[in-house]
């Protein structure tokens, strides 16, 4: 059993005290400042090999963040990244703790009687109450407190909460997934090895949701897993967040086997630092040691081990900033795509099946291990999923002439800006900094000053120099991109005019019509396509998702019902027909303000069929 806070570091005093020893009480979702600490390399050596046997000492290693944050925090020796901590990276993965109730980010959300505790510890039982769940009365779930530990009470099973997966969006809406053990009777602790979904879901604007409830009911909406349950039963019906979901929200996996009863069954690393109390923090598995969750700085800078023990020895990290484009952008793709492992798909991300490994940043190609998992519209180009980096790839921007584009151009994984997306606030250019945001264009004409605006608007009059005074060049910057819009200049207003990314990165929408993205092929999807792939069901094009299907239909009165707010996760309705055709009158081909014509030939094939096994049972909604 691991000490929380190991011997491995010798601390100085922090007031007046030890560090070692000492449990510090601080906020996980919050800047910490962190006491200024040396490593004693030799005791953190005898404690790697004590947990993973004598190679531990020279191979690759994942310690977790807390060793980092010691020489990466307020006093530390290198560059402050305790900003880390501020971002969704870092809190994914959260095991419910009645300290933390109702705290966004740390603890459980739900409360529905409005009390100053969550439904959990008030004990609310939906057999009483109207909700999602009246059609499994009397047998609704039961939410509980027992002996420190959330459970959740279905029929007369028990199904202890091990983690809460959780999200957040720039709306400021929280959402919450809860996952358990499930009792059954052939396994030796009398619960399941893996950890699944349960159908417990909450969102902070909707409240609590009904998450695939024919996992845990059966037709007559009974209890499925009674005293007599078997694993097997588990595995054919819920989804595990082992084998789908594990791998991107823990850092680094040392291994996942199939246990004799069918599951799947990961193993993460041993956290041996880190704050008694931090809800990101706590035994996954079950074996009774504490192991690192969530994306820490070794999921994008590989296993810290020989870093740390080398004195800080920079050849034994990786650093992103120093992979080539493609290098550095698998290290986002690792968890921003739908994938699965290769060659069979059989666990939901990046590993090799073959090797028994999970893909480690600056290791080759991500592509060897993965299959890709997207379901994309009809042009085989745009993602109906969540696929930011396969979708990417598809786009121009990796090998863009004028500048190979980073992921990290755009989006910073240890921001300490409380935009959703983790959108960098300014971009160095030459020797000008530029303050950036998408809302008012400045983060795309940062890179796009000087080039691009095809042939509809010279960019090249637009420079660097004015993009970073942008409020006193705001006139002439808007007459440009108003040329290439065709629409006039207001990109802060509710409606985003002439926002780039209301045409180039049009949100898209998936089978789960919560599920809404930007998309990232970077293509002002046309109206035509919409038409084009009428016998396939429609796609939906950039005019329609970002305006026109909603906002702003009544400038179209003469073709389309004003006012209508359609389903944009379905395109093959009279209404969509009838807006794409008055669009083409505007886009092309043959518009009056566009000539576009898209390609005949379809540009790829790829379709729901390429989900594999693990994903066609994941809830996708955690990928947004």
């Amino acid at each position: 059993m691991f000490r929380r806070l190991v011997v491995a570091f010798v601390a100085v005093m922090l007031a007046g005290s030890a560090l070692a020893g000492t449990r510090l009480v601080r906020s996980h979702l919050s800047a910490v400042v962190t006491p200024k600490v040396t490593v004693d390399v030799n005791a953190l050596r005898a404690r790697l090999v004590a947990a993973y046997g004598p190679q531990a000492a020279t191979t690759a290693t994942y310690i977790g963040s807390e060793y980092c944050m010691a020489c990466h925090g307020p006093n530390g020796l290198g560059p402050d990244e305790s900003s880390w901590r501020t971002t969704q990276h870092a809190a994914t993965y959260i095991r419910p703790m009645t300290q933390w109730t109702l705290a966004p980010g740390k603890g459980v959300l739900a409360n529905t009687l409005g009390k100053e505790s969550d439904d959990f510890m008030q004990g609310v039982d939906f057999n009483t109450i109207s909700s999602p769940f009246d059609a499994y009365k009397p047998n609704a779930p039961k939410l509980s407190v027992k002996n420190g530990t959330y459970t959740i009470t279905i029929g007369q099973a028990d199904l202890p909460v091990v983690v809460m997966l959780q999200w957040r969006f720039a709306s400021g809406v929280w959402e919450q997934l809860f996952c358990v053990r499930i009792p059954v009777s052939d396994s030796p602790t009398g619960k399941t090895g893996a950890v699944y979904s349960s159908p417990l879901f909450w969102a902070s604007d909707t409240g609590w949701q009904a998450y695939a409830p024919e996992a845990y009911y059966d037709s007559n909406n009974q209890p499925m897993y009674t005293s007599s349950a078997t694993t097997a039963a588990v595995v054919a019906n819920c989804e595990s967040q082992d084998q789908s979901c594990v791998g991107c929200h823990a850092t680094g996996i040392r291994s996942i086997t199939q246990n004799g009863s069918g599951e799947w069954v990961s193993k993460a690393y041993l956290a041996t630092l880190y704050t008694d109390g931090d809800p990101g923090y706590f035994d996954y598995n079950g074996d009774g040691t504490v192991q690192i969750m969530n994306v820490g700085c070794e999921s994008c800078h590989g296993p810290g081990a020989q870093h740390v023990l080398g004195g800080g020895d920079k050849t034994k990290i990786v650093n992103p900033a120093n992979l080539d484009t493609q290098g550095a952008n698998d290290v986002c793709g690792q968890c921003h795509s739908v994938v699965a492992s290769t060659p069979s798909g059989t666990i939901g991300w990046p590993y090799n099946e073959t090797t028994q490994q999970a893909w480690v940043p600056g290791s080759g190609p991500l592509s060897a291990f993965f299959t890709d998992g997207e379901v994309w519209w009809p042009d085989g180009k745009t993602g109906q999923d969540t696929s930011q980096y396969p979708e990417f790839y598809k786009s121009s921007k990796p090998t863009f002439q004028f500048h190979p584009v980073r992921c990290t151009d755009c989006h910073d994984p240890m921001s300490t800006t409380s935009n959703h997306a983790q959108i960098v606030d300014q971009v160095e250019s030459g020797t000008l900094t530029i303050s950036t945001h998408v809302d008012d264009d400045t983060l795309c004409l940062a890179c796009h000053a000087t080039h691009g605006g095809g042939t509809s608007a010279d960019f090249t009059t637009i420079t660097a120099a004015m993009v970073a005074d942008y409020a006193t060049n705001r006139d002439a910057i808007g007459k440009v991109v108003s040329a290439h819009t065709n629409h006039p200049y207001a990109p802060e207003r509710m409606m985003g005019l002439s926002r780039c990314t209301h045409c180039h990165m049009a949100t898209t929408q998936g089978p789960d019509a919560a599920q809404v993205l930007h998309g990232h092929t970077f293509e002002a999807i046309p109206p035509q396509k919409t038409l084009k792939y009428q016998d396939q069901g429609g796609m939906p094009n950039s005019c329609a998702l970002s305006c026109h299907a909603t906002l702003v239909n009544a400038a179209l009165a003469g073709s389309v019902t004003p006012g209508l707010t359609p389903d944009i996760a379905t395109w093959d309705k009279q209404y969509d027909r009838d807006l794409a055709s008055a669009l083409l009158n505007y886009y092309g081909p043959s518009g009056v303000w566009w000539q576009l014509d898209i390609d005949q030939a379809p540009v790829g094939a790829a379709s729901a069929a390429t989900a594999t096994t693990a994903h066609a049972r994941c809830g996708r909604k955690h990928h947004r």
